[in-house]
């Protein structure tokens, strides 16, 4: 009930009060509106009807990739610290990034075919329980890959410092650096 009296007493007073109230309750939105902006100099003719539009001069060409890093070594193994290059260009160095963590080095434009990425890691051991061996060791990895970027497409690529287990690898290969990559579909247009 009070919903509908507080409405209905709203729009009364919206509508009625410009015309109940003296002259200088009068509003007057266009003394207050700035004037309109007129180009002081000449903008050309248009262009013939035939012509094709040439493209505009601030136009960046090239694809948009994204480099991501995560630390997969899980809680056995420590990050350090990682150094990123792209085709010889140093990227920001990760450094102590937590277990599962994910940081991006590098979101822009390059140009489409293949991409040099060099990737060097220090680790540690953590010290898990009882067993206090493992804080005493240390791996330095360094891996190479070539990057494929997709002519006017996005692009991620994901480098994981990752942790290979198993009865069958030796201590020292522990320590892994992988490249996934995910090319995202065009965006979808409103018009």
């Amino acid at each position: 009930m009070w919903k509908l009296v507080g409405v209905a007493g709203l729009w009364v007073s919206l509508v009625a009060f410009p015309h109940l109230g003296p002259a200088t309750l009068d509003a007057n939105f266009a003394s207050a509106a700035p004037p309109l902006a007129v180009p002081e100099d000449d903008l050309g003719d248009p262009p013939a009807a035939g012509a094709e539009p040439a493209a505009p001069p601030h136009a960046i060409r090239g694809s948009f990739a994204t480099i991501h890093f995560k630390n997969a070594l899980g809680k056995t193994l420590s990050l350090v610290g990682a150094r990123l290059t792209l085709d010889g260009d140093q990227l920001p160095a990760v450094e102590a990034l937590g277990p599962d963590a994910d940081t991006v080095v590098f979101a822009g434009r390059v140009t489409p075919g293949h991409h040099l990425l060099g990737a060097r890691l220090a680790c540690r051991g953590n010290q898990r329980g009882p067993f206090t061996y493992m804080k005493e060791y240390t791996w330095d990895v360094a891996s190479d890959a070539v990057l494929t970027v997709p002519d006017d497409q996005a692009v991620v690529f994901t480098v994981a410092a990752a942790r290979r287990s198993g009865p069958n690898v030796p201590f020292d290969k522990q320590v892994a650096i992988t490249v996934a990559d995910r090319v995202l579909p065009p965006p979808v247009s409103a018009r």
